[in-house]
């Protein structure tokens, strides 16, 4: 099977290389051409009408902008994330590293799994040479507009530091005055330049273990900023973790991504929240609130806007995609749910009673790519546009991407979501920063999912002057520092318009020492001090309590100030400085008229109080129940990250005897934390919802290896969704006795289960045996803990409850699985009633099949004639399962009607031919490969050769290898024609996760061309090739390239005409441009963004998926909807 999957990856992994990617880093260092200092356009559209744009800088000046950082002095800081499929490696493009990345928990275990995959597979392309792990470093570029005319004309290599096999992708930075910070998996940086020159003199790993698994690249460490409370903040993809801190206390979140906070030096390192997949970058609001944008999963789900509070779990799990992307890969077979539960149950969505509780849901949802943001802040900024968002979306086509003003406001203890609008489109934006000097500074990584050479720094200026000079006024006081402003200039500045001017006054402040402290006591109670400058003052006390230097008493007192926002932001310092003596201050304020200020009080109190506080959990508890009649779930997720901390689980399991429902909800909740036995208290609760989270709480944590498994195993799940019946199923599975093996057949029978748990409880019984590592349910490293269970034993336990549940009158599916199972685990069947009914063509196929194989399975020479006889079945899938058989039999004549299958037969009739030609004559199979154009029908070319290249016969094998070895592309060929459309729609929705960018009959997303009617536009070579290698042909309007006239300027778009005498450019806001060939320098090759997917599928799944594709015509659809119309509900 290792063989199998292995040949066709070293020819993929080849054409990969040929096919689709540009070398990084092709202009070294001494070759750089000089900077020509010079504006070029804008390359996309403005939809705003107060900005006007220009290209600030263009490769090789600055390669693969993965994201962006601006030092005090206003010059740029850009990642350079050039080991994107050159020194990190992607889970869909090294499928054999999926089990052993499932398991990974640390750095070190990453670092072992490629070891172990260099011994296993290599010497060979890509992953599996140690040099591609080391070859191509992430970057550090400073850049400066020294003279202020728009373009950069400085540039130095500031770090190149970043090339060792863990590294990477390095994805943000934080540059200040006295240090740079960069997240690079797996440590967050800081870097020094003592002698400002633009290259970095120290490099300290401030906090490591960042980066466990492999998971898809981009999943990295992100969104470094420095908090409005003077930490560092900070967020990993679902790449995962494994950091000890100073204290010695470890964080583990392998598959899971989280936000950061830290001081300076990384200690009093936490994991600030939790539960999140690929959370980007991270901004603060006005009034201290963190938000940061989480990617889609392209599974179904939506990318979300989450207002991140301490001690909350957004439900991801990077195991989440095992059904979808991973099916294949992992070893449960068929025992495995059609889509995770983070589909099923609507995790990634806003709040509803329906999903699982524990969740903690977004504020909304917005854009398909979110990656870099910003919050718009000051004078320099548009009116319309101030106190928002600003978000690039990158959708990999530069047409499609955008960048989008996000509107949010305050409801009740959380935020609602007011809308968005465009500001700028055709640019492939990947991170935005506003500039102090009020231009708006992005990242224009150029298009697509691999390095390239169209990156750029792109600019929005502002039109009006009185912007500019408000952005100009900003830059001089950051230029310069506060260090010569006395006093009452810093307390005039914490009203400045601009957060970061009112920051920047607050930190200067901090430093100053007694008397800078006295301005902070004084502003922050102040009644005429405006409210910015109250929180700001506030936030500079809270800097200074962490320095042991602080104000208690006017934190305090701010408790019980008469503004909502210096309420609820003096409980988040005080939370944050774990002050004691503010405990009954706290108490009183989960009273307080506003919700927030409840929502942080309460978080503030799991802080500062000590577990088992018995008031302080009653009020949680009285402070969840009250909030009933207009519920709000961050208010309940803020009593829960408070009880995180304090409740005890005698405390929770107390509340099962509560009338108040959301009390034992909150129970609940709190004891699936801390994996408690004490969930059973609650297993019988008389509300669906309880019980249903009691369910979800005992399976998905350790609970179930207790005895309390055992409990949940015995429920018989009428009327829980079915992903909670599949937990049922999931738990009887995994205890793993014979009682639990009659428990499963007496759940298949069930009609009161949905069908498809009731198949679940069956494919169980298939794999019991296997004893399978993965979770069906979850998808995620689950080892079991009952080995050594035979199928020979079962089919002995369950000889009765198999015969009986076969003669039921049911749905024949079922009936078929467990017939399947019968031959599997040798229970022997009637005979004399299988083979009746093996011949009743009325019988449905699957049926039939099932019941061949228990015959067959049964050994009885005296049935050879009847399999003889179905080698002439009108069924194909008969036809197919009678010359599996015959040739397993090695039965006379057998070859002879392969042949005939192979020539004329049904496709599946002829792939189980050349299967049986493998096994039993590899030579003629051979042949029939060797003479293919005159002796096989193409779309029985791929299983030929897939046939071929695991035969035990030498020269057979050396066949496919040949064939492989001869050009890349080779392999790939074979899958042109003959796949199952039906299969390979699977495929698009799934492994393929093409409905990301590509719609299909009104479905799906809109960053690549509509594929509805691909069919009559393209063959199915062509269709092949547009999957295999994306940029080889790419649709009109969907490819950009970059072209650089001689006089230094550059445009960007399409070019649909060249001739020896012109170029013709049409811009993404449709713009032409007619140039003389003779003005133009270069053209780089068009960027498609979609990822060659022959990297990441085997052949049979790349062949049904052009078979989909091939499907795609006006009339197919034409006859859907009309079959649909026709359907009841």
């Amino acid at each position: 099977m290792r063989l199998f999957t292995f040949v066709p990856f070293v020819v993929l992994a080849a054409c990969f290389l040929q096919y689709g990617i540009a070398d990084p880093l092709a202009v070294p260092e001494d070759k750089m051409p000089a900077l020509k200092n010079q504006k070029a356009p804008f390359r996309g559209v403005i939809k705003h009408d107060g900005y006007i744009g220009h290209t600030w800088v263009a490769y090789p000046h600055v390669e693969n902008p993965a994201s962006l950082g601006i030092d005090p002095l206003g010059r740029l800081f850009v990642a350079e994330a050039n080991r994107f499929w050159f020194g990190v490696p992607d889970l869909r493009g090294a499928k054999q590293m999926t089990r052993g990345d499932f398991r990974s928990v640390t750095v070190e275990d990453r670092q072992k799994l490629y070891d172990e995959h260099i011994a296993r597979h290599g010497p060979g392309p890509k992953d599996k040479d140690p040099e591609w792990y080391t070859k191509v470093p992430d970057r550090l570029i400073r850049l400066e507009d020294s003279d202020g005319n728009g373009a950069a004309d400085r540039r130095s290599l500031f770090s190149d530091h970043f090339k060792k096999p863990l590294d990477g992708i390095g994805f943000s930075v934080l540059a200040e005055r006295d240090a740079v910070y960069f997240t690079c998996i797996p440590a967050v940086w800081k870097m020094t330049d003592k002698g400002d020159d633009g290259v970095a003199d120290d490099h300290k790993a401030i906090s490591e273990g960042y980066g466990v698994r492999v998971s898809f690249i981009g999943h990295d460490l992100h969104g470094i900023i420095r908090g409005l409370d003077g930490l560092l903040y900070f967020s990993i993809g679902d790449r995962g973790y494994y950091v000890t801190d100073g204290a010695g206390k470890v964080h583990e979140g392998s598959g899971r991504g989280a936000v950061f906070r830290c001081e300076s030096d990384g200690s009093g390192l936490e994991v600030y929240a939790m539960g999140l997949r690929n959370p980007q970058e991270l901004a603060f609001d006005d009034h201290g609130n963190l938000f940061t944008f989480d990617n889609t999963g392209d599974i179904g789900d939506r990318a979300r806007i989450v207002y991140v509070l301490e001690n909350t779990d957004s439900g991801w799990d990077m195991a989440h995609q095992s059904p979808h992307h991973y099916r294949q890969v992992l070893d449960w077979g068929q025992f495995h749910p059609s889509r995770s539960v983070w589909v099923a149950d609507r995790m990634f969505d806003t709040y509803r009673k329906e999903q699982p509780q524990w969740v903690y849901p977004p504020v909304g949802h917005v854009a398909n790519g979110p990656s870099g943001v910003t919050w718009l802040t000051g004078e320099s900024v548009p009116e319309d546009l101030r106190g928002q968002f600003l978000l690039t979306n990158y959708r990999g086509s530069p047409n499609s991407s955008n960048t989008l003003a996000i509107k949010l406001e305050n409801k009740g203890a959380g935020f609602h979501f007011k809308g968005s609008r465009e500001v700028i489109r055709g640019v492939a934006t990947a991170d935005v920063e506003l500039g102090y000097d009020g231009r708006l500074y992005f990242a224009d990584y150029g298009g697509g999912w691999s390095v390239n050479k169209n990156g750029t720094i792109q600019v929005l200026e502002p039109k009006d002057p009185a912007l500019l000079k408000a952005g100009e006024a900003v830059a001089k006081l950051f230029a310069k520092g506060l260090g010569e402003h006395d006093l009452k200039q810093l307390k005039a500045l914490l009203n400045h318009p601009d957060q970061r001017v009112r920051k920047l006054a607050q930190f200067e402040l901090v430093e100053r020492g007694p008397n800078g402290k006295s301005i902070l006591v004084e502003v922050s109670q102040s009644k005429e001090a405006s409210l910015f400058s109250r929180l700001h003052a506030l936030w500079g006390l809270g800097q200074l309590g962490r320095q042991g230097k602080g104000d208690n008493k006017a934190l305090l007192g701010l408790l019980r100030d008469a503004e909502d926002e210096v309420r609820a932001n003096a409980a988040r310092v005080i939370g944050d400085l774990r002050l004691g003596d503010a405990r009954d201050g706290l108490l009183g304020l989960l009273e307080d008229k506003s919700l927030r200020v409840r929502s942080l009080s309460a978080i503030a109190l799991g802080r500062v109080c000590k577990r088992g506080d018995a008031e302080v959990i009653a009020s949680l508890y009285q402070t969840a129940a009250a909030n009933t009649s207009d519920f709000d779930i961050v208010l309940r997720h803020s009593c829960l990250s408070a009880l995180d901390h304090l409740e005890t689980e005698s405390g929770a399991a107390e509340k099962a005897t509560s009338s108040l429902v959301e009390e034992r909800m909150m129970a609940v909740l709190f004891l699936r934390r801390h994996h408690s036995p004490k969930l059973v208290d609650f297993l019988s609760d008389v509300d669906l919802g309880v019980r249903t989270e009691v369910i979800r709480a005992i399976y998905d944590t350790k609970v179930l290896d207790t005895w309390v498994g055992d409990r949940l195993a015995n429920l018989n799940g009428h009327g829980l969704p079915e992903s909670v019946q599949r937990r049922i199923v999931g738990a009887n599975y995994r205890k793993g006795t014979a009682r639990n093996a009659k428990r499963l057949v007496v759940l298949a029978a069930d009609a009161k289960l949905h069908k498809s748990v009731r198949q679940a409880a069956l494919h169980g019984l298939r794999m019991w045996e296997a004893c399978i590592d993965t979770d069906p349910v979850l998808g995620h490293y689950r080892p079991q803990v009952v080995k050594g269970r035979t199928m020979k034993q079962l089919g002995s336990d369950l000889t009765g409850s198999i015969r009986r549940f076969i003669s039921r009158k049911q749905d024949s599916s079922l009936t078929a699985l467990a017939t399947k199972l019968s031959g599997e685990c040798g229970i022997a069947l009637d005979l004399a009633t299988s083979r009746k009914q093996v011949m009743d063509s009325a019988l449905d196929a699957e049926l039939r099949v099932a019941t061949l194989d228990s015959i067959a399975q049964a050994g009885q020479p005296a049935d050879n004639p009847l399999i003889l006889k179905l080698l002439q079945d009108k069924e194909p899938l008969v036809h197919a399962a009678a010359l599996r058989h015959g040739f397993g039999r090695n039965l006379e004549g057998v070859a002879e009607f392969g042949y005939t299958a192979i020539k004329s037969g049904p496709i599946v009739a002829a792939r189980s031919g050349i299967n049986g030609l493998a096994l039993r004559d590899p030579s003629s199979l051979k042949g029939l490969w060797l003479s293919r154009e005159k002796s096989l029908r193409k779309e029985l070319w791929l299983d030929a050769y897939l046939s071929l290249s695991t035969a035990k016969v030498g020269t057979a094998k050396a066949a496919a290898v040949s064939f492989a070895a001869q050009d890349p592309y080779n392999v790939f060929s074979l899958s042109a024609v003959g796949g199952d459309p039906i299969e390979g729609g699977l495929v698009f929705r799934n492994q393929g996760a093409c409905l990301q960018c590509h719609k299909v009959g009104g479905e799906g997303g809109v960053q690549g061309p509509d594929l509805s009617i691909v069919a009559e536009r393209l063959k199915p070579s062509e269709l092949l090739q547009s999957v295999v290698n994306p940029g080889a042909v790419i649709t009109e309007g969907y490819g950009l390239s970059s072209v650089t006239l001689k006089n230094g300027t550059a445009l960007v778009g399409r070019v649909p005409k060249q001739t020896d005498a012109l170029v013709q450019v049409i811009a993404p806001d449709g713009k032409v441009t007619d140039l003389k060939r003779s003005e133009v320098a270069s053209i780089t090759p068009p960027v498609s963004p979609m990822p060659p997917l022959g990297m990441t599928l085997p052949p049979p799944d790349l062949r049904n998926l052009v078979a989909f594709l091939a499907s795609q015509t006006a009339a197919n659809h034409a006859k859907r909807a009309k079959s649909d119309h026709g359907k009841k509900d």
